[in-house]
């Protein structure tokens, strides 16, 4: 059978739908081509948390390639590989935004999805940025 598997999906899964997603945008594609296309020829993990993260995200995009800017201290955002971006847009929005995802938490996961769709080298780069963020959230809010 073809189309989105809706259903309740582990964190993980809906991280990995919108980085899909999110990476698909990038070449010009809205959110619903991307649905309508995926769902005539994949079978891929989405739900309304999918959905939700994925809006987040594209909404605050310019504010989050600003932290991306801000602490990427050794490539300028033009030059970091687009899968790695999607991936540290979505962990930025989770730092920033998901108040009930602890920062580790989304540091983790965004570390295991480079390693499963990126470089092995540019683990420890999306790690290192990620840390440097956390730093300044927990020094302005608490740790969370």
């Amino acid at each position: 059978m073809s189309g989105w598997i809706m259903s309740k999906l582990k964190r993980s899964e809906i991280r990995e739908g919108a980085f899909l997603i999110l990476y698909q945008t990038l070449f010009g594609t809205s959110p619903d081509e991307i649905d309508e296309l995926n769902s005539e020829a994949f079978d891929m993990a989405k739900n309304e948390q999918t959905d939700e993260l994925v809006r987040g995200v594209l909404e605050h995009d310019e504010e989050i390639l600003g932290v991306i800017s801000k602490y990427s201290k050794t490539r300028s955002v033009a030059r970091i590989a687009k899968v790695n971006i999607v991936i540290l847009k979505i962990a930025v929005y989770e730092m920033k935004y998901c108040e009930k995802i602890p920062n580790v938490v989304a540091i983790n996961e965004a570390v295991e999805l480079s390693k499963k769709y990126s470089l092995k080298s540019d683990s420890s780069f999306i790690n290192g940025i990620l840390n440097s963020y956390m730093k300044e959230l927990e020094g302005n809010n608490g740790e969370r």
